[in-house]
C-alpha cells in the first residue's frame, strides 16, 4: 500500500492512539482516533481497489474490495477485515454497536495488518 495518504493517514492513527493511552478517559481523544481509524480505512480499501482494477476486476464498494483483496491474496483473513468494515461503519455513523474496548482493539488489529500486508502492495 504505498501511498503517501495512505502512510499519513496511518500516522495520524498511531498519534492519535498513542494521546488516548495518556488519557483514556479523552472523548475528545477517542474521537480523534475514530476519525484517523475511518480515513486509513478508505485508503486502505481504496488501496485495494486500485489492486483489483488493475487485475481486472470490478469493485464498487469497500465490501467488494475487500472480497477481491482475498482473491488477489492481498489479504488472508476476510472476516477480520469484514471485523474493520464493520467497525469502521460504526464509527462513521456514530452507531452504539461497540464497546470502546473492542473498537480499539479492533483498530490495533487493523494498524497491524496494514504494517503486515503493506509490503505487498
Amino acid at each position: 500500500m504505498n501511498n503517501k495518504k495512505l502512510d499519513e493517514a496511518l500516522s495520524l492513527l498511531k498519534l492519535s492512539l498513542a494521546e488516548l493511552q495518556n488519557d483514556l478517559s479523552s472523548k475528545v481523544n477517542f474521537a480523534a482516533v475514530a476519525k484517523a481509524y475511518e480515513v486509513s480505512f478508505e485508503y486502505t480499501w481504496k488501496s485495494f481497489k486500485r489492486e483489483a482494477d488493475n487485475a481486472g476486476m470490478e469493485v464498487y464498494s469497500p465490501r467488494d474490495s475487500l472480497k477481491a483483496a482475498a482473491q488477489l491474496g492481498l489479504i488472508e483473513d476476510l472476516e477480520l477485515w469484514d471485523k474493520f468494515l464493520t467497525a469502521r461503519n460504526l464509527s462513521v455513523h456514530d452507531y452504539v454497536g461497540l464497546s470502546d474496548e473492542k473498537f480499539l482493539s479492533l483498530v490495533k488489529a487493523f494498524l497491524q495488518e496494514v504494517k503486515f500486508h503493506s509490503q505487498g502492495i
